[in-house]
């Protein structure tokens, strides 16, 4: 009877160290389902992230554009870069830029050292490569290889000065293709003018002060109060609806043409 008790003492706890702890099924699928749903919380607001840093990257790059603008004032009587040079002289003439690149290649190299800061890797304005950094000797007036299309990103208001109003609207993200006249985004990042897919677009004002405005979702503008005494908004880029002096220009259109939008 007491080997039987020693025995019996002796097997017992080794039989109880034996078993394992395990997850169940039902545990384990408990498991996958809370990562998976932390997971789809965590993956938009990454997203959202992503979005703010490329936004505030592309709004600095903005303002040292609209900077360059303001030196290139100091040695130009005050006017910001809107006419063609003269293909001899090198002085502007009195034809208005084409494009936005035709104006900021007059910046470069003097006020801005090359092109990285106009180009915008998510734009469907711009090549899918960074500027080549290439530029025209310097006593070329015509640019050929300075900011050439699609190494741009941004749409410039000609016409002003640094005695402008410092709330105009300068520089932007640049617009629909063929909407100068009334300056409109769209949705679709693929298509020129949806590279914040219509959501945002950054604004630069003459005294280089710059935000990442909300886009009107009726219409897609930018709209804001004109000058007006009713204190009426309407597109801030529109000459006939806003008080600056010229329609907007935007930049040359990228090697691979942008879709058109519908």
């Amino acid at each position: 009877m007491f080997m039987k008790s020693i025995i019996s003492n002796t097997i017992h706890p080794n039989m109880k160290a034996s078993k394992t702890d395990a997850f169940t099924l039902i545990e384990l699928l408990v498991v996958i389902s809370i990562i998976a749903i932390l997971a789809g919380i965590a993956l938009p607001v990454f997203g959202s992230v992503q979005i703010k840093g490329a936004q505030t990257k592309a709004l600095s790059n903005a303002k040292q554009i609209g900077t360059g603008l303001r030196l290139y004032a100091v040695d130009n009587n005050g006017t910001y870069p809107s006419y063609k040079l003269d293909p001899t002289t090198g002085k502007p003439g009195t034809e208005l830029v084409d494009s936005s690149n035709d104006a900021f290649a007059q910046l470069i190299p003097d006020y801005l050292p090359n092109e990285d800061i106009f180009w915008l890797t998510k734009s469907a304005w711009c090549n899918a490569t960074p500027p080549d950094n290439q530029m025209d000797a310097a006593d070329v007036y015509t640019p050929s290889k300075t900011l050439k299309g699609g190494e741009n990103e941004w749409a410039y208001v000609p016409g002003l000065n640094d005695t402008s109003n410092p709330s105009y609207p300068l520089i932007a993200d640049g617009f629909k293709a063929d909407s100068e006249a009334d300056p409109v985004y769209v949705a679709g990042e693929s298509v020129a003018g949806g590279v914040w897919k219509g959501k945002n677009a950054i604004v630069v004002r003459c005294d280089t002060s710059g935000a990442v405005m909300k886009v009107k979702q009726a219409g897609l503008r930018v709209v804001g109060p004109v000058n007006a005494a009713d204190g009426a908004e309407a597109n801030i880029f529109k000459v006939a609806d806003t008080w600056i002096p010229k329609k907007v220009v935007n930049p040359k259109a990228a090697v691979s043409a942008p879709a058109t939008a519908p």
